[in-house]
């Protein structure tokens, strides 16, 4: 038996036509005319407070095969902590960042404690290396457009 928790997804990008039919029953739409009903700042938003384990699995999947780029909130439960997963074309799988209850993004001390024993080692360099690697950047999701 699984977890339900709040997530939300939101997915941009350019859908191509003769794909519109798949997307549409993947988000629950009856068709394209129904759209609008899931469309907020010009890209189509799903929320839910009781998703599987606070993901959109099928949906998910389908804009990684149809090439949609999408970014995914989602709270956390008992041992499950509270997440954002994005995609984007070009990406091997989808990226994972922890985050907090207020979708704050997370980074392990672990990491932080070996960056400042760099820079108080006066290894500046490998500290920015290291840095770079521990920082995540949203992506900006471009509109949702049928073309």
């Amino acid at each position: 038996m699984g977890e339900y928790y709040w997530g939300r997804v939101e997915i941009g990008g350019d859908l191509r036509r003769q794909d519109l039919p798949r997307f549409c029953r993947e988000l629950g739409a009856t068709d394209e005319h129904d759209l609008p009903r899931f469309t907020e700042d010009g890209h189509i938003v799903l929320e839910d407070c009781d998703a599987s384990y606070g993901q959109f699995t099928e949906v998910e999947d389908t804009c990684r095969e149809l090439g949609l780029p999408y970014i995914r909130q989602s709270d956390g439960k008992y041992e499950f902590s509270p997440e954002i997963v994005f995609w984007q074309p070009g990406m091997q799988g989808a990226y994972a960042v922890i985050t907090d209850h207020d979708h704050n993004m997370q980074v392990a001390m672990d990491e932080v404690r070996e960056i400042r024993d760099l820079v108080r080692a006066g290894n500046a360099a490998e500290a920015l290396c290291r840095l770079e690697a521990v920082v995540v950047d949203l992506p900006n999701l471009p509109p949702f457009r049928v073309a």
